[in-house]
């Protein structure tokens, strides 16, 4: 069966694994094209929307393929986890990080449960994360990595454009996360990430 070329916004959210909202903001800040039906409803093209998400797994694969490389084994270099479903957002945090003078090795993952994965596997000291995304939010993922033994130590930051009444709406968020807003305030992250690096280094001196 020859598949639609043209797709909702809810069918463009679950196959670029990104919350509905996300897409109609891609939309909205021409990062997506789009038509509206008659009715007022928006219409992506299948096409646009798979070069959307042949970008996004670019941006993944390069930055697996440059941690897999890497092959130092220093302890004191900090590992960074950021969590974010806006690609846009991931790609602009990439750029900025790598102008950051705080030696850090970057890891990326565009829904909660990857991030969980990659939690599991790379144990970042250092995680940034947004709340609201598809399927599992990141407040969920908040909770099941404070239930890991080999985490009680990672610093995790909340970045979001939510409000107060949105977050509570969601649940109970820990009382000692640093919550930060969007547009994210990057002077602040490079002051983050310079006191768990020294953190970090003391941590590995001490023992």
């Amino acid at each position: 069966m020859k598949e639609q070329s043209w797709l909702s916004t809810k069918e463009a959210a679950v196959l670029l694994e990104v919350s509905q909202r996300t897409v109609q903001n891609w939309v909205d800040s021409g990062k997506i094209k789009a038509s509206l039906t008659m009715g007022g409803h928006r219409r992506l093209s299948r096409e646009d929307v798979i070069k959307h998400l042949s970008a996004t797994r670019s941006l993944l694969t390069g930055n697996t393929e440059r941690i897999e490389a890497s092959t130092n084994d220093d302890d004191t270099l900090l590992r960074v986890l950021i969590v974010e479903d806006d690609y846009a957002i991931l790609r602009l945090c990439e750029l900025q990080f790598n102008q950051f003078s705080v030696p850090h090795q970057l890891y990326l993952a565009t829904s909660a449960c990857q991030g969980l994965m990659m939690v599991g596997k790379y144990q970042p000291h250092l995680i940034f994360t947004d709340l609201n995304m598809p399927h599992i939010d990141g407040l969920y993922m908040i909770s099941e990595i404070m239930k890991m033994p080999d985490m009680k130590d990672t610093k995790i930051v909340v970045v979001t454009g939510m409000e107060v009444k949105e977050i509570m709406k969601m649940g109970i968020m820990p009382n000692d996360l640093l919550v930060l807003p969007k547009p994210i305030p990057f002077k602040t992250v490079e002051t983050i990430l310079y006191q768990q690096s020294n953190a970090l280094t003391q941590h590995v001196k001490i023992i």
